[in-house]
């Protein structure tokens, strides 16, 4: 089994629609998955540098 991450659902999901992106962060990783995994530790996701991750929020976020 992985490593054990908390996963923290996005500030845009709703609490009546079960898809939304969660992201869990560890030791100099960022881990990115669909919501509809269910808690399993071991499904798909995507796996970012911290400095990657950065670069991608501050693309998708400028004005």
């Amino acid at each position: 089994m992985g490593e054990q991450r908390r996963w923290v659902s996005s500030s845009y999901s709703c609490d009546t629609d079960a898809t939304c992106v969660e992201v869990a962060i560890t030791a100099g990783r960022v881990h990115v998955r669909d919501s509809r995994q269910g808690g399993d530790e071991d499904a798909p996701r995507l796996t970012f540098s911290v400095a990657a991750w950065t670069l991608f929020l501050a693309h998708t976020t400028a004005d």
